[in-house]
C-alpha cells in the first residue's frame, strides 16, 4: 500500500484474519465432533466413580457407545460446534476503514463514523477506541488482533489521527456510588451500569455507556471498576 492521505485507497476491514475465520469455521465443528465421539467413554468413566450427579443421562450416553449411536453423538457435536462457530464469527467486531469514514459491525449492530468526526484513534489493551471531537468514545469495542501493526497502518495510511495512548488518560477517576463530584443522574446511570457489568449484560452496559455520554461524561472499565471523566469540548 503506502499511499498518502488524499489518495483514493481501497477500504480495509479489520477484525478476525482469514486464518482465524478458517480455524473457527473448521475447528469448532471438528472439536464438537471429537467431543461427541468421546462422550460414551467419558460417561463410562464418570459412572465408575462412587457418586456422580445426572447418572440417568450418563447411562443413556453410555448405551449409545458403538454403531450408529456413536456416529449420531459425533454428528450432533459437530452441529453444535458449527453453531457455536457461526455465532462467534457473526458477533466478532469488524471495522471497515475507508477514506470517508468507518463502518463498525458486530452481530446485528452497524454504526458509521464519518472521517470528519474522528479526533483520535488508539488501542487500549484489546479494545479499539475512537474519539470524536468532543472526546466521546464513539467506538470502544474489543477487536481481534487489535495490537497488530496492520491495525495502526490501516488508520495511518488513510490519514486518521492515530495516537499511542488515550490523550485524556489523566482525567479519568474511579467511580464509587453517590460520588459528590457527579450529578445524581450520572451516578444513577453508572450504578445501573455496574449492575449490568456484574450480570455480564454487555448490551445493557453499552447502552448505559451511551446515555452517560449524552450527559457530558464518558466511562471506561478497568477490570471490574468503572472510571469516568467529563467530556472535553473544543
Amino acid at each position: 500500500m503506502g499511499g498518502a492521505y488524499g489518495e483514493d485507497m481501497a477500504e480495509e476491514t479489520l477484525g478476525l484474519s482469514r486464518a482465524d475465520r478458517g480455524i473457527i469455521g473448521i475447528g469448532f465443528p471438528l472439536a464438537g465432533g471429537v467431543v461427541g465421539w468421546l462422550l460414551p467413554v467419558a460417561a463410562r468413566w464418570l459412572l465408575g466413580l462412587p457418586w456422580v450427579p445426572f447418572a440417568g443421562p450418563l447411562r443413556l450416553v453410555e448405551h449409545l457407545d458403538g454403531g450408529w449411536g456413536r456416529v449420531a453423538l459425533a454428528a450432533g457435536g459437530a452441529l453444535l460446534g458449527a453453531a457455536a462457530g457461526f455465532v462467534a464469527l457473526h458477533e466478532s467486531l469488524r471495522v471497515t476503514v475507508g477514506d470517508e469514514g468507518l463502518t463498525v459491525v458486530s452481530g446485528e449492530s452497524r454504526r458509521s463514523v464519518p472521517r470528519r468526526d474522528v479526533d483520535a484513534v488508539f488501542v487500549d489493551g484489546r479494545l479499539l477506541v475512537v474519539l470524536d471531537r468532543e472526546s466521546r468514545q464513539v467506538v470502544r469495542d474489543r477487536l481481534e488482533n487489535a495490537g497488530s501493526p496492520r491495525v495502526e497502518r490501516a488508520f495511518r495510511e488513510r490519514g486518521y489521527p492515530w495516537v499511542p495512548r488515550d490523550p485524556y488518560d489523566g482525567l479519568f477517576r474511579r467511580w464509587v456510588p453517590d460520588l459528590p463530584d457527579l450529578p445524581a443522574s450520572v451516578n444513577a446511570l453508572l450504578a445501573a451500569r455496574a449492575k449490568a457489568l456484574e450480570s455480564k449484560s454487555a448490551a445493557d452496559a453499552a447502552e448505559l455507556h451511551d446515555e452517560v455520554q449524552k450527559l457530558g461524561y464518558t466511562v471506561r472499565d478497568v477490570g471490574v471498576a468503572q472510571h469516568w471523566r467529563p467530556l472535553v469540548r473544543p
